[in-house]
């Protein structure tokens, strides 16, 4: 991975930010889904420039430039989430469309013609997504809401409509670089803690803001280890020995699929940290912080089954007890953040004889 990808993914976070602020400031479905709703779209077109520098080196002049024009969209993007669903949120889909514009200009530059053919079968499908969340603040809310379903349906059905075939995957970089991404994307719910505690007090760090700060830190710790507990070599040998057609399968459901399904779950994590800090000693919200954690478990647990990376059941039981563990922050945040990701939750425990370390799965729920 070039230090010109680690550069560009580093704009993601601040749209996973705006996501999160949009969430945890309108609780509720609406809310969620108008938080949601955008960073499904940006993550599609993200992800395919995580496909795109399989193909394409970031190594040219030109290459670099394109890429910080594509990084000025997706800021610009991340600015208009608020706005995404209202009139005057017309540089929310005019930011995707340039980028998709990007995307495809650089993918027209790959050596190999098959990845050149690919794209061009699927930019129509980017580019009317990008025009359906154009239109869909003219319309009628219901209409509206229709557009934004059909432009989510349209992206990521649209590998199966215009077929995957032709894409140039390298098996280390693309693992690696979804791996990485993920690391950033986790940083949203350390960066949460700080938000929390900026809006908890306006006075220096006492016993309770110190202590609140150690559970968040522990919540972000465990989704970390739960992802980087051997996994990645794992996936890296089963992404290597699949067919190409498998291969292709692969990138689809478990990267891009699988992690935008994790990004969800930190998303909703870091909104339940932020309010978990600043309801400390009242009542927080009862399911961002379990249900997030949830999600996050779900997807990874869906990430393995595809990769054949290691066990599942894990991850399915905590994601079943995280739910009414977090249900606790409505008693207060500090309850919620302790049974979620306190101390007896991240205990290590000393693998059966023949387990290895890589088998094992770090029990963040204190009852597995």
């Amino acid at each position: 991975m070039t230090p010109a990808e680690l550069f560009f993914d580093l704009v993601f976070v601040f749209v996973v930010t705006q996501v999160t602020h949009a969430v945890e400031s309108h609780p509720g479905w609406e809310g969620l889904l108008q938080g949601l709703f955008p960073m499904v779209i940006v993550w599609w077109m993200f992800s395919g420039f995580g496909w795109l520098t399989n193909a394409v080196r970031p190594d040219a002049v030109q290459v670099r430039l394109l890429l910080m024009l594509a990084m000025t969209g997706f800021f610009i993007m991340g600015l208009d989430v608020p706005y995404a669903f209202a009139p005057e949120g017309w540089a929310f889909p005019l930011a995707y469309l340039a980028v998709v514009a990007i995307h495809g200009v650089v993918y027209l530059t790959a050596n190999v013609p098959s990845a050149r053919q690919a794209i061009l079968r699927n930019m129509p499908f980017n580019a009317a997504a990008g025009i359906l969340v154009l239109v869909a603040p003219h319309l009628p809310e219901a209409w509206g809401w229709v557009c934004w379903a059909a432009a989510v349906l349209v992206l990521y059905l649209s590998p199966f409509l215009g077929r995957i075939r032709g894409f140039v995957l390298e098996p280390h970089h693309f693992v690696e670089r979804h791996a990485l991404l993920l690391l950033v994307v986790l940083g949203e719910s350390v960066v949460a803690i700080g938000f929390g505690a900026e809006g908890s007090a306006d006075h220096a760090v006492d016993a309770s803001l110190a202590l609140g700060v150690a559970l968040g830190i522990a919540v972000a710790s465990g989704l970390w280890w739960v992802y980087f507990d051997g996994d990645e070599s794992r996936a890296d040998a089963e992404f290597e020995k699949a067919t190409e057609h498998r291969r292709q399968m692969l990138a689809y459901y478990a990267f891009t699929g699988a992690h935008l399904v994790m990004i969800v779950g930190v998303i909703l994590v870091a909104a339940g940290i932020t309010d978990a800090i600043h309801h400390f000693d009242g009542h927080a919200h009862r399911w961002w912080l379990g249900c997030g954690t949830a999600v996050f478990l779900l997807g990874h647990a869906a990430y393995r089954g595809l990769l054949g990376s290691g066990r599942l059941t894990d991850r399915l039981v905590g994601a079943v007890c995280a739910v009414p563990l977090g249900a606790t922050a409505s008693i207060a945040g500090w309850i919620g953040m302790t049974m979620v990701g306190g101390p007896g939750g991240h205990r290590h425990r000393r693998p059966p004889p023949g387990v290895t370390r890589d088998a094992r799965l770090l029990d963040v729920h204190g009852t597995l």
